[in-house]
């Protein structure tokens, strides 16, 4: 009898799908999928953190880290991480930060107004704290060292 009751439990249980057993939830219309793949909030998030990278230039400051970027955006660290990693495809926060530090060098290294500009001082006004990090990201992004970047661009002008 017990047999028998094992295995008609065990034929009923096979029935079923998966789906009625670990039904998934609907998700809030705040969480609604965007066309990327990113939801509504992460571009909310995502707007908001580049409004800070270019309208404040946040990563100028000294002992910048993604905590305190987290915590002026409101938001866990670990959402902010996954937005820049996931969303935006950089391998971590150090890389994001250094591209926009770059980004910026590398305006001020074609800008004719600042040729006479040190490149140190436009490394540090970037917001790199020494020479050697700027110049190792800065051939590492372009495969040029930042004074070989300045001479090509003159030469252009």
């Amino acid at each position: 009898i017990l047999a028998g009751f094992v295995v008609a439990i065990a034929w009923s249980l096979m029935r079923i799908r998966g789906e009625a057993i670990f039904a998934i939830a609907e998700q809030p219309a705040a969480m609604a999928t965007v066309s990327n793949g990113s939801t509504a909030s992460d571009k909310k998030l995502l707007d908001a953190l580049m409004r800070l990278m270019a309208d404040e230039r946040i990563y100028r400051h000294e002992g910048i880290t993604i905590g305190v970027l987290a915590t002026r955006l409101s938001v866990p660290e670990y959402k902010l991480r996954r937005l820049i990693n996931q969303q935006l495809g950089y391998r971590n926060f150090n890389v994001f930060l250094n591209n926009h530090r770059i980004e910026e060098a590398k305006a001020a290294l074609a800008d004719p107004l600042q040729a006479e500009v040190p490149v140190i001082t436009i490394a540090m006004d970037a917001g790199f704290q020494s020479l050697g990090p700027f110049n190792r990201a800065f051939k590492a992004t372009t495969g040029v060292t930042p004074s070989e970047y300045r001479r090509h661009n003159e030469a252009r002008v």
